[in-house]
């Protein structure tokens, strides 16, 4: 939807139907939830008539920026432990959801933690005139020209890359465009897949840029950290329980790596029924936010993903656009 021209009435004119069919089905559980609709062990029928039904409130998407891209999300972004189980456990898609279930045992039994910062942007902060190193701002912590432009390509160099000045990849980022261009990286330069992607114009800095004082930031071991927009993560999978679908809210889950085994374990067991929030705390932290943004560290390698999906390994950013999208909902 938002790689045409006309995004902004289409997304005022076209709503989006949810018909799972898949192992992890979070949108659709978490719509059920939203209405207090009992989900069924067979959610296809009463997710369809949904559509006859043609009932439609707001729900939110959320900017997601790294190196390489744009995206928005619907469901979660994830670094660290949840998205090493989604895309892992890809292996025994033939379980279905239990595939989850089996592969957390294995990886809580070989733990691992990644380092990096975490910046985020709490909910009931005010924007200041600041940026982190403590210079002044020229407007807003937020203001931003209406679009900007990211151009992704192989073969440049510059400064301000996330990369070393011998990478393959860099990124660019101007205030003249329209829209959003993104070039994947490839081999051959003449076969670069391109795609325009448009949409509201961020309001957070660049991802090479400083960002405002009223930022929180944490340094050191991290063994997950996991945002999502949504009550369910999964069909089993009660993420944030205060979540609704248009509430302006990300909540992000920040796990430092010096929890122990036994808190992991409780944590996740209360997955299921949304208990996990009551075990925050000693190195657990459960936190409505407006916007965030991850910096791994790029000597290790780990998985990040999106809505489930595998994506780039590296910086990222992300902020919430409230009832941006149309759904309908039973």
């Amino acid at each position: 939807m938002f790689e045409r021209p006309d995004w902004h009435r289409t997304v005022e004119n076209l709503p989006i139907a949810v018909v799972p069919g898949g192992s992890g089905n979070g949108l659709a559980r978490s719509i059920a939830y939203y209405t207090d609709e009992p989900y069924l062990p067979i959610p296809t029928l009463p997710s369809a008539l949904s559509l006859v039904r043609n009932r439609c409130v707001p729900m939110d998407l959320v900017r997601v920026e790294n190196t390489s891209q744009i995206i928005f999300s619907f469901l979660s972004i994830g670094w660290g432990l949840l998205s090493d189980i989604d895309i892992e456990s890809e292996r025994l898609r033939m379980l279905g959801g239990q595939r989850f279930t089996v592969w957390s045992v294995a990886r809580l039994i070989g733990l691992r933690s990644y380092s990096g910062k975490v910046y985020y942007l709490p909910m009931e902060t005010e924007t200041k005139q600041k940026d982190t190193n403590g210079n002044p701002l020229s407007g807003s912590s937020f203001d931003l020209p209406t679009e900007v432009t990211l151009e992704t390509q192989e073969g440049r160099q510059r400064l301000d890359s996330w990369y070393s000045a011998a990478s393959k990849k860099s990124a660019y980022f101007s205030a003249t465009g329209s829209s959003y261009q993104s070039t994947a990286d490839s081999g051959d330069e003449e076969n670069h897949g391109k795609y325009r992607m448009y949409g509201p114009a961020s309001q957070l800095p660049c991802l090479t840029g400083p960002l405002p004082s009223n930022w929180v930031c944490l340094e050191g071991k991290f063994v997950m950290v996991h945002a999502s927009y949504q009550s369910h993560l999964g069909e089993d999978a009660l993420f944030a329980p205060d979540s609704k679908l248009n509430d302006g809210t990300i909540w992000l889950l920040i796990i430092r790596g010096n929890v122990t085994r036994t808190q992991l374990l409780h944590f996740l067991l209360g997955l299921s029924t949304g208990a996990h929030v009551q075990n925050t705390g000693n190195g657990i932290d459960f936190l409505p936010v407006r916007a965030f943004r991850i910096e791994p560290d790029m000597e290790e390698r780990g998985y990040m993903t999106v809505d489930g999906e595998h994506v780039e390994y590296g910086p990222i950013q992300a902020e919430v656009f409230p009832g941006l999208a149309r759904i309908m909902v039973p």
